[in-house]
């Protein structure tokens, strides 16, 4: 069921936020552990558009194990089409990045980025922007509903689309 208000239908931004989460959540699954969920709350983009930015926090590496994850990462992403540069992260938390595209965003505002260190992995991608009235989305909790992997909100114990509303 589609969602309406001020004439804009959201299904298409739905649909984008439930293969974009999938994507998410089947990379969360190449690295395995826990992993906790920071991502937006639909926001507006375009003449009539909605987005989010799915961005998920997981589990450390050992160097050998990142090496590893990325080749994975790698591969499944040039499945999809997708031209990842793989890249070092320098500093405090030295590690390696995956990234699509390379710098910026797609036309459509799409990017997806995975970082792995010996601290910690963190995925980022921000949907593309697509037909859909962010204000409905949001009332909805359209994403908050439709993902399995639970909020970075201490005291939490339950992922969010198990919660009743």
């Amino acid at each position: 069921m589609s969602s309406t208000a001020s004439g804009t239908d959201s299904a298409g931004a739905k649909r984008e936020w439930d293969r974009m989460n999938a994507e998410a959540e089947a990379t969360q699954a190449l690295i395995g552990g826990d992993w906790l969920s920071a991502d937006t709350a639909a926001r507006s983009c375009g003449a009539n558009g909605a987005q989010w930015v799915i961005a998920r926090f997981g589990p450390s590496t050992d160097t050998d194990a990142r090496d590893a994850a990325l080749d994975r990462m790698e591969t499944r992403w040039r499945a999809k089409g997708w031209d990842p540069v793989r890249s070092d992260i320098t500093g405090d938390a030295p590690g390696k990045q995956l990234r699509y595209p390379a710098g910026n965003t797609l036309a459509d505002g799409f990017f997806i980025e995975f970082g792995i260190t010996e601290h910690a992995s963190t995925l980022q991608l921000q949907t593309p922007c697509t037909t859909g009235d962010a204000d409905a989305l949001n009332r909805e909790k359209y994403g908050e509903r439709h993902t399995n992997t639970p909020p970075d909100i201490p005291g939490t114990a339950a992922p969010s689309a198990e919660s009743t509303s």
